[in-house]
């Protein structure tokens, strides 16, 4: 479990008006430690199921001499070893063995320990409209007597079938977007409002109704200067373009970044729950200032 570690120069925590600056401070832990170490013997093959609970940040994280293989995103199994699509392309291409984790998510990734020796597990630069956390998150000591185990070369088939075409019964376009004060310089969270097609949270009021039944396309539109988290409840999504671009194969997640002034599309089934539910910014002050909102599916 990655958490970030959120203080100011005073050493003050646990007070939203020290949380809200992008500059806090902060660290990363691994299961509450700070920079732990993780055994592996030569050849060792490692699954490590990975949640991100931290409050606001993108982490980029690489195995410094590895490679992490995904094999599954949000507990949906992956069509094949590898396949991410959570990183924007500049970012993929300046480093390619870097794996992209917002808020909320979960990763599952097989690790194939090398020669031994030390090696970081860090956060490395990423630009989410601010700079991400970087730094350590554990170090990987490989020492020990050899063994001899291979990565898989398929997947078992995914849990979920793909919705074709044929299927859509409508489609939906959600803009996320934010206010900011005039001036910089007096920037303070009250001045903040987060938003989701111009408004703000209410929780008497239901935005999104969908029938029982429904199998539809969202695009999720964000108009910031920034990413946005977003997640929504109850059923999965089936990410099919991101910025308009199709994927080569969709992925099935709960939890997507919505890459700043970008886009991304899903399609859901909405088969087995009536009810109301959320849709929201994983990102824990933009949820709490208003980026948030209430799914009704209902019954005829």
């Amino acid at each position: 479990m990655l958490t970030e570690a959120v203080f100011d120069s005073f050493g003050t925590i646990e007070n939203f008006e020290t949380l809200f600056p992008e500059t806090a401070a902060r660290f990363l832990a691994v299961n509450g430690v700070r920079e732990p170490t993780i055994t592996m013997r030569p050849g060792e093959v490692q699954r490590w199921r990975i949640l991100h609970a931290g409050w606001q940040d993108d982490i980029f994280m690489e195995l410094e001499g590895h490679t992490l293989h995904p094999i599954a995103r949000d507990g949906n199994p992956l069509s094949r070893m590898g396949q991410s699509i959570l990183r924007t392309p500049e970012h993929a291409k300046d480093n390619p063995k870097a794996t992209l984790m917002a808020p909320g998510q979960r990763i599952d990734v097989l690790v194939k320990a090398g020669a031994p020796g030390s090696y970081m597990f860090r956060a490395v630069p990423y630009n989410q409209g601010y700079s991400s956390p970087t730094g350590p998150i554990a170090r990987i000591v490989v020492e020990g007597d050899p063994l001899s185990m291979k990565l898989p070369t398929k997947l078992p088939p995914p849990s979920e079938k793909t919705i074709a075409n044929k299927e859509i019964t409508g489609t939906r376009v959600l803009r996320v977007s934010a206010t900011h004060p005039e001036v910089e310089a007096t920037e303070h969270w009250q001045e903040f409002s987060f938003l989701i097609d111009g408004k703000v949270f209410d929780p008497n009021r239901v935005d999104q109704r969908v029938r029982l039944g429904a199998v539809e396309e969202w695009t999720i539109i964000n108009e910031h200067k920034d990413d946005h988290v977003f997640h929504i409840h109850t059923n999965d999504m089936q990410v099919t373009k991101v910025n308009g671009k199709p994927l080569p194969e969709p992925i099935w997640v709960d939890t997507m970044n919505v890459p700043r002034n970008g886009s991304f599309t899903f399609r859901s089934r909405f088969l087995d729950f009536t009810g109301k539910y959320m849709l929201h910014c994983h990102m824990m002050n933009h949820e709490e200032l208003g980026m948030m909102q209430v799914v009704e599916v209902y019954a005829d």
